[in-house]
């Protein structure tokens, strides 16, 4: 099982409805996931599951996909009755001791990240927690983009100066299918499967599981 950390010390940027929508398009594309909700505040345990007190794994209405709220323990649950591909952990935006805990038990980190001239400027101080806890980079992927704001492009070539090859090519729009989708607790794929945003979730997931050594199918 491959643990996947989506983390950002700024709240805000999409993290939560990354994690839903990734874990989502990982099961289309054959992966068992379970999603770890480590967030005080639970969105994404109540995005699946009427019961924010989901401390065993919990299957949801997607097939393959479960849901575990885990508030003090950050190991992620072992168990033979269920055997996933992948584990999605979603943080609270937070630099401290425990988040950190959580993070060096991961095998990788995603960033998602809302362009910005000071957010970009802060990408040293998370990818410096990350590399102090031992644990791979998976890289930075842009939330929210505008694509008819030239400040949004201007910006987007200063994040890939700074990152480089760690910054992912899928750009997650700004759209407002995400936000309504999550308002009736739908994924956007679920919500209008034909639109950019699903389709943007799509190829960001097959980055992640490429750049986690995995294969996707389908």
């Amino acid at each position: 099982m491959v643990k996947i950390a989506m983390f950002n010390n700024k709240g805000g940027v999409g993290k939560s409805t990354s994690a839903i929508n990734v874990a989502h398009a990982m099961t289309r594309l054959g992966k068992k996931v379970l999603v770890v909700d480590c967030d005080t505040q639970q969105n994404t345990v109540l995005f699946f599951y009427d019961d924010p007190n989901v401390n065993y794994p919990q299957k949801t209405r997607y097939e393959n996909l479960s849901v575990v709220y885990a508030e003090r323990d950050c190991d992620v649950p072992n168990s033979t009755e269920f055997i996933y591909d992948y584990a999605i952990l979603d943080l609270p935006p937070a630099l401290d001791e425990r988040t950190q805990r959580i993070v060096s038990k991961c095998d990788y980190v995603f960033v998602p990240f809302e362009l910005g001239k000071f957010a970009i400027q802060g990408v040293a101080k998370v990818t410096e927690t990350i590399a102090t806890s031992g644990v791979k980079f998976g890289g930075c992927f842009v939330n929210k983009f505008d694509r008819d704001n030239p400040a949004d492009h201007q910006l987007d070539v200063l994040l890939r100066q700074t990152l480089g090859s760690k910054a992912l090519n899928t750009r997650i729009p700004n759209s407002r299918v995400i936000k309504n989708s999550v308002s009736f607790r739908q994924t956007a794929f679920e919500y209008m499967e034909w639109t950019e945003a699903a389709g943007a979730y799509t190829a960001l997931t097959k980055e992640i599981i490429t750049v986690t050594g995995g294969e996707t199918h389908g």
